[in-house]
């Protein structure tokens, strides 16, 4: 690793995140990757974008992935090329194959008798200045050569570590938009019921029943609920553009999103902490870049500073394990409460049905029952999250940085 890595790829991303910020267009990738096969791609290319394919459409569409990819390969292939015209060029070989003829030359002369005639010394000063000029050459198409190897190597951990990045946060997008769309069911109709709690008490007041502070409670009832109908639209709308951005369409695209699996909790069974840490010490970019940046430091200072980095992780993922644990507790528990809520559910609908209760207490019923499956989906949504992150830190990202920066 090169102690300049670190600075070499945050200027890369400096750059390419400011030149994003004023794209208003959709990303396009530069070709289809070559082990995708035409179904992925052209499902890619549809106007549905599901939570499986968010890997290959950060990878092939994302603007700050593209612009990282277009900003530094242009010139590891332009220093190979280079090195590889140097290596063709009609002069190079003119100047070797010259050089081995007049050293066949010299080595048909008899140094002994030779050596110290005017033809001997200028053949060899001619030899002398072409193999001069052979051997340095060379030596400079090696260094080009090197300096594209470097970079490209550099760059390709750069490249992995920001799509793991970009990819985390499309992640984190969808499940939000989710999460808000999940809610917008509860949202309306709650609005609903205070539409009918607000007629309702107009009725009442005109039969004595309620008085003018009665409907101006209920009347504000309505307004506040109309204005969460306008929130959690506008919540679903600033997702909606963020997440297509990020995935390669316009921002006031209008794509068909989808779901999120339900939680995977054969996944949960397969986690360990105490093990699964060695992969994730291997695969942090936080503790290869820390490396990089203790390159001449005393050894021993090195090796303790990485050890604590090192107990830091494990301290962390331990602590996603457990977010994880709890989480699916709560899930669980949703999902009980969920299966009670849509049995009473059942009962109230058929008692609406046969007119045994009213409107209003059929819309309280039904707005009790959406808090119970607003909060089940909420429950999966972050269960499925916790599980995410943890996925991530075995991959090098931990989420909790990502959002930090």
């Amino acid at each position: 690793m090169k102690t300049g890595r670190k600075a070499f790829c945050a200027a890369v991303m400096a750059g390419a995140i400011a030149a994003v910020q004023f794209a208003g267009v959709t990303a396009q990738a530069a070709e289809r990757p070559q082990n995708m096969d035409d179904a992925t791609w052209a499902r890619l290319q549809d106007n549905v974008m599901e939570y499986n394919e968010l890997p290959d459409l950060v990878r092939c569409y994302n603007p700050t992935y593209q612009q990282v990819q277009e900003s530094i390969m242009p010139m590891i292939n332009a220093s190979r090329e280079t090195a590889a015209k140097m290596q063709r060029t009609e002069e190079l070989k003119t100047m070797k194959d010259s050089a081995r003829e007049l050293k066949k030359s010299l080595d048909r002369m008899d140094p002994a008798t030779q050596a110290g005639t005017l033809e001997y010394q200028a053949l060899y000063a001619q030899y002398a200045t072409l193999n001069a000029a052979v051997n340095s050459t060379e030596q400079g198409i090696r260094a080009i050569s090197r300096t594209a190897g470097t970079m490209e190597s550099e760059t390709s951990s750069m490249r992995q570590q920001t799509l793991a990045s970009l990819t985390a946060a499309a992640q984190q997008l969808f499940i939000g938009y989710n999460q808000a769309v999940a809610s917008r069911e509860l949202v309306n109709a709650a609005a609903e019921l205070a539409q009918a709690a607000a007629q309702s008490a107009v009725t009442q007041r005109s039969v004595g029943m309620a008085t003018d502070n009665d409907v101006l409670s209920a009347q504000q009832a309505l307004l506040s609920a109309q204005g969460q109908q306008m929130s959690i639209e506008d919540m679903i709308t600033s997702l909606r553009q963020n997440l297509c951005v990020m995935t390669g369409w316009s921002y006031d695209a209008l794509p068909e999103i989808g779901t999120v699996p339900a939680p995977d909790l054969g996944r949960i069974a397969a986690m360990n902490p105490d093990t699964d840490i060695t992969e994730a010490i291997k695969a942090s970019y936080s503790l290869d870049s820390l490396d990089d940046s203790l390159s001449g430091k005393a050894m021993y200072r090195k090796n303790r500073t990485i050890s604590e980095a090192e107990e830091d992780l494990k301290i962390q993922l331990h602590s996603l394990y457990q977010t994880v644990l709890a989480d699916q507790a709560s899930y669980e528990a949703a999902n009980t409460a969920l299966a009670a809520a849509g049995i009473t559910m059942d009962s109230t609908q058929r008692q609406y049905s046969l007119g045994m209760i009213g409107r209003l207490q059929f819309l309280q019923a039904q707005l009790g029952f959406l808090q119970q499956k607003m909060t089940a989906d909420s429950a999966a949504l972050t269960l499925t999250q916790s599980i995410l992150a943890y996925d991530w830190a075995l991959d090098g990202i931990i989420l909790s940085e990502q959002t930090a920066q």
